[in-house]
């Protein structure tokens, strides 16, 4: 299994501390975080990239998917939303995934504001990232 959440966890949590030292992440999420701006990143695919196969080792590349969660309250949470995404949209996309969706998600009692992102990439076992 090629895995490169840890990395891309650590490197867009830095970055987003950078532009808001208020943010709280995780590697899992969570409706009810204990804290607001919160970012959630998390690998949610990882499978054999087919045309990669070869006769001496299946897994040489990945088919990587990432889904990145941002929630924010407050009079500002909209822009605040979008404002964080945009720094894990930075990244992602410089690193070479491609987003693939992003859309606001309803609050039942919309007191939150939350944004849903899904980056995919072909990851090779050198961890090396491919557009597909």
């Amino acid at each position: 299994m090629i895995n490169n959440a840890s990395e891309i966890f650590t490197r867009i949590t830095t970055a987003l501390e950078t532009a808001d030292s208020s943010v709280k992440t995780s590697s899992v999420y969570t409706n009810s975080p204990s804290s607001y701006p919160f970012v959630s990143i998390e690998m949610i695919g990882d499978g054999v990239y087919e045309n990669g196969v070869d006769s001496g080792d299946i897994e040489n590349f990945a088919n990587i998917d990432f889904e990145i969660n941002v929630i924010a309250t407050g009079n500002t949470k909209m822009s605040k939303c979008y404002k964080l995404l945009g720094v894990a949209d930075d990244f992602m996309k410089s690193i070479g995934f491609t987003r693939i969706i992003m859309t606001p998600m309803q609050d039942q009692n919309e007191t939150k504001y939350r944004l849903l992102a899904r980056y995919e990439a072909v990851v090779g076992k050198d961890l090396k990232v491919y557009r597909r």
